[in-house]
């Protein structure tokens, strides 16, 4: 006849079985870093977890938004400054080349730097062409719009064929946090590209000029003057798309803070801490080895053996 209860052995083998599962989580936890799984073992982290997840969803699209017009305006700074530089060095070398008998001809080169500076204008990301406003997919500087023969006071700007420009004059705006969308770029109608192309397209369709010719030698200064305008005023564009880029970074640096804290409060809550379970592990295996222990002199006490 046993002296031990039935009553004391399911004790001790619940609580062997209870150790047995809590070493089996332990170790999983050591294979995998992580505390569980899956919520139903986190219940009340379950909610903080969901929610930092969304928060980290919602700051990364942001930051991705930002990536986005952030490659678009690199593209509007690289071709206004590009430009700038063309412009500039086709202004300083006009007075000469203008009346320049040999060589190439004021038109022919006023004809390929028109040609070249419509490229840019056009210039395109993956999303649809910068300098067209929202009407993206439309090449905003069409050639054949341009009136010949050309003049230095009439404005260019308009749709074809009345003028160059095809796009529109919707700013492009971006949602770049909760309560903040941004306006940026800008056009090709924008007056400082409108004046360059107004005189490269003068000079494009003009026929020999007389340095003798009063009138001639007055335009050749008017376009000096409006070149050199325009070329500060481009500097100016580029500049202004520069702060914008700037503001983009700062509003970056932001959510990229926020998505590191909800990605740290996230692993805190998710992983597990190597040495802190190995520790728990050891102990629970030291607990184990005392109930099996416990079961085996559970199970060989009897009344015979307890007389002795």
């Amino acid at each position: 006849m046993a002296i031990s209860t039935l009553a004391q052995v399911q004790q001790v083998v619940q609580n062997l079985t209870q150790m047995q599962t809590q070493a089996n989580t332990l170790g999983q936890q050591i294979s995998t870093g992580l505390k569980s799984q899956s919520f139903a073992d986190l219940p009340q982290q379950a909610s903080q977890i969901i929610n930092l997840g969304a928060a980290q969803s919602q700051q990364q699209g942001y930051i991705d938004t930002i990536n986005t017009v952030n490659t678009r305006l690199q593209s509007m700074t690289l071709a206004t400054s590009t430009i700038t530089s063309l412009v500039q060095q086709f202004s300083s070398q006009l007075q000469t080349n203008a009346f320049n008998p040999t060589g190439a001809t004021i038109q022919s080169q006023a004809q390929g730097l028109l040609s070249e500076i419509g490229n840019y204008l056009n210039t395109q990301d993956g999303e649809g062409y910068v300098f067209s406003g929202s009407a993206s997919t439309t090449a905003p500087f069409v050639a054949s719009g341009l009136p010949n023969p050309g003049d230095l006071t009439t404005n260019v700007s308009g749709a074809p064929p009345a003028g160059y420009y095809a796009g529109n004059d919707a700013v492009s705006q971006a949602q770049v946090d909760t309560n903040l969308n941004l306006s940026y770029g800008v056009t090709a109608d924008n007056p400082a590209f409108e004046q360059v192309i107004r005189v490269l397209n003068y000079f494009a369709n003009a026929g020999p000029l007389d340095q003798n010719n009063a009138t001639d030698v007055a335009n050749v200064n008017q376009a000096q003057q409006m070149l050199t305008g325009a070329a500060t005023s481009l500097q100016q564009l580029t500049a202004t798309i520069g702060m914008q880029q700037s503001q983009l970074n700062d509003v970056q640096q932001a959510h990229q803070s926020s998505l590191s804290l909800a990605q740290g409060s996230i692993s805190d809550i998710e992983k597990a801490d190597p040495a802190t379970v190995i520790t728990q592990l050891n102990a629970l295996q030291t607990q184990l080895e005392s109930s099996y222990q416990a079961i085996s002199i559970l199970q060989n006490l009897s009344l015979a053996n307890y007389i002795k």
